[in-house]
């Protein structure tokens, strides 16, 4: 071929395009290729040395268009290419893997010990349960690993309830049971439950943590939770209809028609009413609030809690303030109430981690359970931190 023959007829752009990539997925934008494609992308993603598997493409957004071109062969003659231009959405393909969600659970039930005799102590157990974000991947693997994380929790607070025995017992949701689809654009990627499944398992968790808890407690028990910003029923950022539109709650109300359909009148629940975020109850001697923590940033809280008598809010009134979201545990006095301290009470997480947090601040929270006593007097005691055995090296 002579120079004018190249000069005349130029290279076929075979790259001609971009493929611009998200955390969502990606956009092909006008990229040539020799050939139909007929629904495999490969040729596409291999130009800008991508894994199509990784992709599946938004269907009602593909755009094609075809033209011949013509390019001269070795033996100077002249043939016709059939060029084709691409344009689509694509979504990332979940790579998390699915579990057999009916086989964990019937495992986490399967740790169940017997039941304790009776005493009498002027006791309660309080057991806080918070931030499982059921579905969530991270750091610390998937559903499968939170489950046997929550197995071994229980167990040791199986433990610690026979060691320091109670009369009855109250467990505190604080909220996040579940992770939701609308907080990051990344859990559509990154979460390996369907938004019903993490339903399932969240009322699976509860149902054996009540269970596991009640036993021990023949006196009775009673259960507590608040609404969140994972479990809320929302779309993005944007919250959709009152507080107690909540996911979470919607599954404590499913677990507590079941109990009482059961007849086991030992255990009760309590939710907040649908405008409000967060509440108190009466334990022996104490008031104990309760509210999620996303009403306001790290370390504010007690600030808000201060406020609340200004509008007799529900935890205007309480000895001690329990609260999930910050995912660390945590005790400090915040004021005082008839001469007597106020406690709050921050709860560790239950979840997967947070490997983005750790990568900007150099540490994450370790997982884990926090119980303690409250006696006729009011007084808090046997404050315990109930921790995984195999927690992540990079906790801190």
């Amino acid at each position: 071929m002579t120079l004018i023959d190249k000069l005349a007829d130029p290279p076929r752009q075979r790259q001609r395009g971009t493929v611009d990539l998200t955390p969502e997925g990606a956009q092909v934008n006008n990229v040539v290729v020799e050939g139909e494609i007929n629904g495999d992308w490969s040729k596409v993603f291999e130009l800008f040395n991508l894994d199509a598997s990784q992709f599946e493409v938004v269907d009602d957004t593909v755009r094609m268009s075809t033209w011949q071109q013509s390019a001269r062969g070795r033996d100077g003659d002249r043939d016709g290419v059939q060029l084709y231009s691409y344009s689509a959405r694509f979504r990332r393909v979940r790579t998390a893997s699915k579990v057999d969600v009916t086989e964990l659970l019937r495992q986490l039930r399967g740790a169940r010990k017997p039941a304790a005799r009776k005493t009498t102590t002027g006791r309660t157990r309080v057991v806080i349960v918070s931030d499982a974000q059921v579905g969530k991947v991270d750091e610390r693997g998937g559903t499968k690993e939170l489950l046997a994380r929550i197995s071994y929790l229980l167990g040791e607070l199986e433990n610690e309830c026979r060691l320091v025995k109670c009369d009855d017992a109250v467990i505190l949701d604080p909220g996040d049971l579940l992770e939701g689809f609308e907080n990051t654009g990344a859990q559509a990627f990154t979460n390996d439950l369907s938004l019903p499944e993490q339903l399932k398992v969240a009322r699976g968790i509860l149902t054996e943590t009540i269970l596991r808890v009640s036993r021990l407690h023949p006196e009775g028990t009673r259960v507590a939770t608040v609404p969140s910003n994972h479990s809320a029923w929302r779309k993005g950022k944007a919250y959709l209809g009152k507080p107690g539109d909540d996911f979470g709650l919607d599954c404590h109300a499913a677990v507590s028609e079941a109990f009482k359909l059961a007849g086991r009148d030992d255990v009760s629940f309590t939710i907040p009413e649908p405008w409000d975020e967060s509440l108190a109850i009466s334990v022996r001697g104490a008031v104990v609030g309760m509210v999620h923590g996303h009403q306001v940033s790290a370390g504010k809280l007690p600030e808000w809690w201060a406020k609340q008598s200004h509008g007799s809010g529900p935890t205007a009134q309480a000895n001690i303030l329990v609260s999930g979201h910050y995912h660390s545990a945590m005790l400090q006095p915040s004021g005082s109430l008839d001469g007597k301290d106020r406690w709050w009470i921050q709860a560790p997480t239950l979840d997967n981690g947070s490997a983005w947090f750790r990568n900007i601040a150099g540490g994450s929270s370790e997982p884990g359970l926090l119980t303690f006593t409250i006696d006729d007097a009011g007084d808090w005691d046997n404050l315990r931190l109930l921790r995984h055995e195999k927690a992540n090296p990079n906790d801190g």
